[in-house]
């Protein structure tokens, strides 16, 4: 494993250059050799992405200022070498002469992937328009880094009383930074969620959520603007009259017209639902049609807590971090057949993080994970699985990626956590799993490596297993009598999982809304204008002095024309959960099953054929429906 533990800005700096040579010196081989074998390219792409991954990944979690700086700048460095690279004519020319009539089908989509890179560079455009592409991504990788570096520089704190915190728990406000008799409340998850979730004092709330919404938004709402204006005129070089027409073509949902199909087949049935959900929910003598976006957390939180009889605190002290997370480890093992190891951590970025692997059924290990779960200062804010490195064709090295994510953090506070942290915790290592059980000679096919709308489809699925009661027994743990919790509760608890699901679901498809707005044929639009049209789904009244478009890191993050993707693959992660509904929760059958066909098969397949091998038909949205109490009509 790479030693994290003593890198300085000096080391990174010499393996950024030692290691691009080494890039070079791969390119120079290929363009000498008669015909190249694809493996070369492969070899390249591995040495890129294990340089990201020692390098570039430090952007997001050193705890050293400088360090995280450097790999903002690395990032920029690799990406702008990466366009020089598949830029280079004579490359492209070489790559184009290999005979792909031998070759067996998971290295043709390798080939037809590779060459569709070549033509996203420009090859195939003229010389006038391929040197305004390279002016567009030199431009783009710069706004994309800075706006990802701005949203995890955001400062923004609310300072409130214990009066105006009423409601949160000795243990919660415990939590808080403290100034004299002031608590601090941060734009770190744990604070956010403990104030939208159980303050009882309506103007706390709507003072923490404008202020989450409002991070970042005077540094990176111009940089916003630019990119989306720099994509728009890049998919028209390529003939394409919109971002999200180019950037579909590629994807599941193939058009931006099957995205607005499915948005008019499920929004009337979710609004119509939200409606009811409102009625259902409205408390604190509100009435439903004032229900603001800052009140419905809280509503679901107090909901739920009359519906499980138990109220949210309390239920708190049976899910301690390790406990539940020692719990999922659990229940993977059983129904994927995998062992899951604590390994020595002491050559990790932080002394918090946590490192483990992953070994087959035969007790033969195939990749490692680290587990970074807790907020600090200039670490990236939200929750997300990165990967470091691919690991060597000949398997000597092993895949590694890590899960980055903002859980309460039991070295300095009690690390309980709220039920929805504990379906976070779940929905990542969804994709822990994806990345470390999928399997490709391919680096650019390993584990989640999939079309964007099917990535989250695996990390979906982890969630239902939340909420059974077969689950619930085996990562529920009281803190103080070590008891877990009793059938009866269970059930009470997963009865309430769709307390306010369609009012939530909305706010999603908000994001995918705005996401398609800003992609779409009217990108130049104010910011202001896509945010408050895109609200109107949600059936809410929005205030008019908040933007989060600024802080919506997906944005230039890799989701861009792609965030409807979280409710496409919600979809189908329903219907793939249907086999496990019909035959068993736990079942090891259906669990290897999707191991082999779905977690193992990575992106070496197409995601459609990999889903109807595993269901045996093609999916549907019956499943998410029923699972949403929407029905079918």
């Amino acid at each position: 494993m790479f030693d994290y533990s003593t890198i300085t800005k000096l080391d990174l700096e010499n393996d950024i250059k030692n290691t691009l040579n080494i890039g070079l010196e791969q390119i120079q081989k290929i363009k000498n050799e008669d015909t190249p074998s694809l493996g070369l390219f492969d070899l390249f792409e591995r040495t890129i992405s294990d340089l990201s991954g020692r390098v570039a990944f430090m952007a997001d979690v050193s705890k050293e200022e400088e360090i995280r700086d450097y790999g903002n700048e690395a990032e920029s460095i690799i990406e702008n070498f990466l366009l020089e690279v598949t830029t280079d004519k004579e490359l492209y020319e070489k790559f184009r002469s290999i005979k792909t009539n031998t070759l067996d089908k998971e290295s043709v989509k390798y080939f037809d992937e590779v060459m569709r890179d070549f033509i996203d560079a420009g090859h195939e455009l003229d010389h006038e328009k391929k040197t305004r592409l390279i002016e567009i991504e030199k431009k783009l990788i710069d706004l994309e880094i800075n706006f990802s570096k701005n949203i995890a520089a955001d400062k923004s704190e609310v300072i409130l009383d214990q009066s105006q915190l009423k409601g949160l728990s000795f243990d919660e406000l415990n939590n808080f930074r403290k100034e004299e008799e002031n608590f601090i409340v941060t734009m770190a998850y744990p604070d956010i969620n403990a104030v939208l979730e159980n303050c009882e004092v309506r103007d706390s709330r709507k003072k923490v959520w404008k202020a989450f919404n409002n991070r970042a938004i005077m540094s990176n709402s111009p940089i916003l603007k630019e990119a989306v204006a720099l994509r728009n005129e890049k998919a028209n070089l390529f003939g394409f009259n919109t971002w999200a027409e180019y950037r579909l073509q590629h994807r599941m949902a193939k058009s931006p017209q099957n995205v607005v199909k499915m948005y008019d087949n499920l929004v009337p049935k979710l609004q119509n639902a939200a409606q009811d959900e409102k009625v259902e929910l409205a408390t604190d003598n509100i009435k439903p049609s004032e229900i603001a976006p800052w009140d419905i957390r809280y509503f679901i939180t107090k909901k739920r807590n009359e519906q499980s009889q138990v109220d949210n605190n309390e239920i708190k002290k049976y899910f301690y971090i390790h406990n539940v997370k020692e719990a999922m480890f659990s229940i993977c093992e059983d129904v994927f057949e995998i062992t899951i190891n604590r390994e020595d951590s002491r050559t990790a970025w932080h002394e918090d993080v946590e490192l483990w692997s992953i070994s087959d059924q035969n007790n033969k290990k195939i990749s490692f994970f680290y587990l970074d779960m807790y907020p600090r200062d200039g670490k990236y804010t939200h929750a997300a699985v990165f990967d470091i490195s691919p690991g060597s064709a000949d398997e000597i090295n092993l895949p590694v990626c890590s899960m980055v994510a903002n859980f309460p953090n039991p070295n300095t506070g009690n690390g309980l956590m709220t039920f929805d942290e504990v379906e976070t915790l779940f929905h990542e290592f969804g994709h822990v799993l994806h990345n470390g059980i999928g399997k490709s000679k391919f680096a650019r096919f390993l584990g989640a490596n999939v079309e964007w709308d099917f990535v989250e489809a695996p990390s979906q699925i982890m969630e239902h297993w939340v909420w059974k009661s077969e689950c619930l027994k085996r990562f529920s743990k009281h803190i103080e009598t070590g008891e877990t919790l009793n059938h009866d509760l269970c059930e009470r608890l997963n009865s309430s999982k769709n307390i306010g699901i369609s009012l939530l679901t909305l706010r999603q498809v908000s994001f995918g809304l705005a996401d398609q707005h800003l992609h779409g044929i009217n990108f130049n639009d104010s910011l202001d204008k896509i945010e408050h049209e895109s609200q109107i789904v949600t059936t809410i009244k929005y205030p008019d002095d908040t933007n989060h478009l600024g802080a919506f890191g997906h944005l230039l993050g890799g989701y861009d024309a792609a965030y409807y993707g979280y409710l496409w693959a919600d979809i189908i992660g329903d219907d793939l959960f249907s086999r496990f509904e019909n035959e068993g929760i736990l079942s090891k059958k259906v669990g290897i099953d999707y191991k082999n066909k779905i977690l193992s098969v990575g992106g070496s397949k197409d995601a459609e054929e990999m889903v109807q091998d595993f269901l045996g038909r093609k999916w549907s949205d019956e499943a998410f429906l029923n699972q949403k109490k929407l029905g079918n009509s």
